[in-house]
Formats: C-alpha cells, sequence, structure tokens
C-alpha cells in the first residue's frame, strides 16, 4: 500500500479532516465554526464542549493533521488511520499498524540534544527514547511528536523541555535550572516557566510575546504544529516563522503582521491578547491590521470618554443602581475599566456617549452648570434629540425655594438664548 501519493490533495483543516473521516457530521461542523467565529474559540473546543470529540480524539486528528501538512502521508490514508483510530479507540500508531504502515525511505536529520535533556531530567527512559528516535528516522517525523505519539511524554511536557532549550541556548538558564525545572513541571503538571518562576531563577517578561504564540493564539496555527515547529526551528536553527511559512501553515503576509505586532506588544502599545486579537480579526475579516489597529484606537477613545462621563450620567440619573453595581463587578472581575464594561453591556450606548460628551464640554467651559447639563442630558435621553437640540428645549433657572410660583419660560435675555447666540456666531 503506497501511503505517500497524493500529499497534497485532500482536507488540511482540522474541521475538514474530521467530516471526511466521517467522525463529525457537516451540519455539526457548520455549527460548530458558527460558535468558534462568534466566541473566538478554537474549533477542537468547542467540537469537546458539544461532546463531538473527546480530548484523546482531537488530539489524534491534529497529529494526523500535521502529518499530512508535512506530507509525511497521503489524505486517503490519513483520513483512513483517524476514522480507525477514533472509531476503535486505538492509539494512532497501533492505527497506523493495522493499516500497514509504510514509512518514507527520505530520513530527517533528528539532533538528539532534546532527547538527552529529557532522559537526563528523567522524565523519559532510555528504551522510550531510543524507540522514538528510530521512529522519527525512519518515519520523517521530529524526535517529539515521536515521543507524544507513543505516549511517552505529554504534548505539555514537550513545549516545556523545548522552551528549557530555547532558553538555554539564549543563555537565560543553566542546564541544571532547565533540569531541575523539567522535574518540578513533570511533578507539578505544570510550565517550565511556573517551575522556574516557583524558584526564583526565571521570570517572565509579560512585555515579550512570542510569534508562535501570537499565532497560536490568533488561531492560524494549532497548538502541536507550533510545537512542531518550534523543534525543527531548534534543529535547523531557524525562527519558528520561517518554519511555519516553509511548511505552508502561514503565508508571508501573517508572518509580517506577527512581526510587527511583536514589536507593538515590546514597546508596550498593546499586550500579547491584544495583539492575537488584532491578527485574529484582520485574518477573519480579510483585511490589514492597520484597519483593525486604528478601529482599536478607536475603541480606546471611546473607552476613556465613557470613563470620563460616568459621574454626570450617574447625577443625571441616566445609570441605575442596579446597572452600575453589575458594572462595577464585572470591572472588578476582569480588570477592565468600569466604562468599557458600560460600553460592552449596553448600559451607555453610542447616542448616551456622545451627548454626555458633549454636556462635558459644556461643563468645562462653564456655559452650563451640572444640574443644567443633567436635566438636558434626561431630556435628550427621554426625547432621543442630541444634547444640542435638548438644550434648547429645556429653560433653566437658579433653583428657587419650594413654594415660590412655577417657573415661567425665559425672556429672550435669558442665558440659554444668550448661551445659543454666543454658539451661533
Amino acid at each position: 500500500m503506497e501511503i505517500t501519493k497524493d500529499r497534497r490533495a485532500g482536507p488540511k483543516r482540522i474541521g475538514e479532516l474530521l467530516v471526511s473521516a466521517n467522525v463529525v457530521k457537516a451540519d455539526v461542523l457548520l455549527e460548530a465554526l458558527q460558535v468558534a467565529r462568534k466566541s473566538s474559540t478554537p474549533l477542537g473546543r468547542v467540537l469537546m464542549t458539544i461532546g463531538e470529540l473527546t480530548e484523546r480524539d482531537l488530539e489524534t486528528a491534529i497529529e494526523v493533521q500535521a502529518l499530512l501538512r508535512d506530507n509525511v502521508i497521503s489524505a486517503e490514508f490519513g483520513v483512513r488511520a483517524l476514522n480507525l483510530a477514533v472509531k476503535s479507540c486505538l492509539p494512532l500508531d497501533e492505527a497506523f499498524r493495522v493499516l500497514g504502515w509504510k514509512a518514507p525511505t527520505k530520513e530527517l536529520m533528528v539532533g538528539n540534544e532534546l532527547g538527552e535533556l529529557l532522559l537526563e531530567a528523567g522524565v523519559v527512559g532510555r528504551p522510550a527514547l531510543d524507540s522514538a528516535l528510530k521512529q522519527s528516522r525512519e518515519n520523517k517525523l521530529p524526535l517529539g511528536r515521536c515521543l507524544v505519539l507513543t505516549r511517552s511524554v505529554s504534548s505539555t511536557l514537550l513545549a516545556s523541555a523545548l522552551t528549557a532549550q530555547v532558553l538555554l541556548r539564549d543563555g537565560k538558564i543553566t542546564r541544571d535550572q532547565a533540569l531541575n525545572g523539567l522535574k518540578a513541571a513533570a511533578k507539578k503538571q505544570q510550565s517550565l516557566e511556573s517551575s522556574l518562576e516557583e524558584v526564583g531563577v526565571f521570570k517572565a517578561n509579560p512585555a515579550n510575546v512570542r510569534v508562535g504564540e501570537l499565532l497560536t493564539d490568533a488561531g492560524l496555527v494549532t497548538e502541536g504544529d507550533k510545537i512542531s515547529a518550534v523543534e525543527i526551528g531548534l534543529i535547523e536553527q531557524k525562527p519558528i516563522g520561517q518554519v511555519l511559512l516553509q511548511s505552508g501553515m502561514i503565508t508571508n503576509q501573517q508572518l509580517q503582521d506577527s512581526l510587527r505586532l511583536q514589536e507593538k506588544v515590546s514597546a508596550g502599545n498593546l499586550t500579547g491578547a491584544q495583539a492575537s486579537d488584532v491578527l485574529r480579526q484582520a485574518t477573519a475579516r480579510r483585511i490589514p491590521i492597520d484597519i483593525v489597529l486604528s478601529e482599536r484606537n478607536t475603541r480606546d477613545d471611546e473607552i476613556a470618554r465613557a470613563n470620563e462621563v460616568i459621574e454626570i450620567l450617574n447625577t443625571a440619573g441616566l445609570i441605575s443602581t442596579e446597572d452600575y453595581a453589575r458594572s462595577e463587578s464585572v470591572s472588578k472581575a476582569t480588570n477592565v475599566s468600569l466604562g468599557e464594561v458600560m460600553l460592552n453591556n449596553g448600559t451607555i450606548g453610542r447616542p448616551l456617549l456622545r451627548n454626555a460628551v458633549q454636556a462635558c464640554d459644556l461643563l468645562k467651559t462653564k456655559m452650563l452648570k451640572l444640574e443644567q447639563a443633567a436635566a438636558a442630558l434626561r431630556y435628550s435621553a427621554k426625547t432621543d434629540l442630541d444634547l444640542a437640540d435638548a438644550v434648547k428645549e429645556v429653560a433653566f433657572l437658579p433653583a428657587k425655594p419650594i413654594n415660590e410660583e412655577p417657573f415661567k419660560e425665559p425672556s429672550s435675555n435669558s442665558w440659554l438664548n444668550k448661551l445659543w447666540r454666543k454658539k451661533d456666531t
């Protein structure tokens, strides 16, 4: 059986692969894709949440997807192997064996630095390592992927080992620190960075973000593909972005956008999460990242203005006690400003924000007093008028004792008419 012919044909997206393998139905996939887009959640996680996949099924599909992208197996063989592994609850390597795996003859030169690190840390045994090295050479696969396929290490532990290699290469930790960190990561089932931070030998800089993390968080690259690209990059001494580009997993534009966003994070202009969101939106909407960044700046300006007008809106009674309490609770829980929360949940709509900003401007220039601005805001909210029109409709006089006569319409010499004559000139 020839498993390597027609490598370029067939599904390579995870959803298409699952449907082709009859693991997920097409209509279920479409619904899951809609949920994934609306919630910015990875498709695989959505399918797991609705009970269509188990975590093991998803890991198997990701491994098959990676083999297809690396042109190691044909689409037909990958679909058959995935179907067998999921339907029969078999490990992927066992499904390969049952189907009569034929390895490509071309070998991949694989360094054993990763293996020696894992072996010295005591998280993988020599027999398992030797077996994975043999499979790596025979099947043209990175060593780390072979270790994960044979369940010798978890994907999380492999990521920690590769991170240790990167930190060693960059001179940020010693080998002893790397080994101790790996041991702790394996024992506590946590990341290498967490283990190193616990003993005070390393602290991640929140102002830095890796290109691989940006691409993964943006949903452009799977976690498994990222890990494999890191491993290949270490072996071939190439940046992960170049590895992903050469393998066809990302476009050159996506790589350049990621590098630009990485610089903005380093400069403190964006957080890592914000940069990933910009990249995700630009890709999904097929627009340049500059447009998304411009929209973010507009949004940031709206948020700043919303925070400024909360006081006057409260004075005008346009924010209920319940809405304020609920928004404040969300603000504290998510570490997001109160103004942003109120914009997001609709407590402050755009028309109300616009009118409140105008009212604040009139207060700053002392053209209105606070009680006058608040009354105009209430009237504009009630009638859907712009603030300028609301001010023309509402007349004000200084507060009078309750027993005095009701207020009468102002004359042409009233402060209100003087105000608008001034504004018209």
